[in-house]
């Protein structure tokens, strides 16, 4: 098996301004190697169904039709899923969040520095899984 380098992930958020900024942090991130973005959870579930793997999903928790923790826990039952960080702006939904497995919870606004333990911590939860440890 051939050493991973660089994160591949996902940015979920039905706002276009937070999508981009989110988009944006994260690419100013240097163990960050691809960025995808998604307006909504059934674009996101497009995204996860195209070939090329995705390492985390950073979702936006209140979303019009199916919401982050719905897609989150759909997430959950597959194997080998993305890990997934929330963002959002509603502190009150953290316990369902970590009841679904989350990495992180990083509430909006966005800081770099926030946003870059929540990437150390996928990190960390990558290099788990690909030892088994997870």
């Amino acid at each position: 098996m051939t050493e991973q380098t660089g994160l591949s992930v996902l940015a979920v958020d039905d706002e276009k301004p937070a999508l981009e900024e989110l988009a944006y942090l994260l690419g100013a991130d240097s163990r960050i190697a691809a960025i995808r973005t998604a307006n909504g959870a059934a674009e996101a579930l497009r995204a996860l169904s195209e070939p090329g793997r995705i390492d985390a999903i950073f979702l936006d928790i209140r979303m019009p039709g199916v919401t982050g923790l719905d897609l989150a826990g759909t997430l959950a039952k597959r194997k080998d899923s993305p890990h997934v960080v929330f963002v959002t702006a509603h502190e009150d939904f953290a316990v369902n969040a970590f009841d679904l497995h989350a990495v992180d919870y990083v509430l909006k606004p966005v800081r770099q520095d926030r946003l870059a333990e929540a990437v150390r911590r996928v990190e960390e939860r990558r290099t788990a899984r690909a030892k088994g440890k997870e």
